[in-house]
């Protein structure tokens, strides 16, 4: 993120913007880490039912990441799986080559397909509410961390940072719902100071002669 109106701030202001800039340094780092954390859990949820490859471009597909930080989400998911567990050869029993022909064991074979199909399908609908849960956590912390720092009520600066992050519609209101109910656990605690009602000078009301008069009478 470029700022380029600091030539024209003041000292004072210029830090203040430089603790804003440190803030979203911190937060991207903070939401790649997670992506790379989700991305290998990802993957484990769905071997050996899904190759690691296919896992991988199935997590960019479910779990909204950044283009610029698919590289080094890719990258870090890697480093953090045990290939020798995730590309272990097919089961010994598994029919090949001729013995396919047979209709029998070709039937049997569609069905145990279809059944891993279908349980990678619940794994991954899963893994991917997993994921989005990590990532709408570290989002809400990086939105209150921005909020500490910049100026303005702590509302705006979590409103500035979903803006600047480009989170999606659905992932911004829950990230800006659970950033607001952190909050408020602070905040709501301690009640609010009672300030003193403005004194309102009454002024006698004045009732005309005649109706004093004609309720005498």
């Amino acid at each position: 993120m470029s700022f380029p109106y600091l030539s024209a701030l003041t000292p004072d202001a210029m830090a203040a913007d430089r603790r804003v800039q440190v803030a979203y340094a911190r937060a991207w780092e903070a939401v790649v880490e997670t992506h790379r954390t989700e991305a290998a859990s990802f993957v484990e949820a769905l071997a050996p039912l899904v190759s690691v490859d296919e896992a991988l471009d199935a997590y960019f597909r479910e779990v909204p990441v950044p283009l610029g930080m698919r590289d080094a989400v890719r990258t870090g998911a890697f480093l953090r799986l045990d290939f020798s567990t995730l590309d272990a050869p097919a089961p010994a029993g598994t029919p090949g080559g001729w013995a396919l022909l047979n209709p029998g064991t070709f039937l049997g074979v569609t069905r145990r397909m279809a059944t891993a199909t279908q349980e990678a399908r619940r794994r991954m609908t899963l893994a991917t509410a997993r994921a989005l849960e990590g990532i709408a956590a570290t989002h809400k912390q990086n939105a209150l961390d921005l909020a500490a720092v910049r100026g303005g009520s702590s509302e705006d600066g979590v409103r500035h940072y979903i803006r600047t992050m480009d989170l999606p519609s659905h992932q911004a209101q829950m990230v800006y719902q659970q950033a607001l109910a952190a909050m408020a656990e602070g905040e709501l605690a301690t009640p609010p100071e009672e300030t003193a009602a403005p004194e309102v000078q009454s002024t006698p009301t004045r009732i005309p002669f005649l109706k004093v008069w004609a309720r005498a009478s």
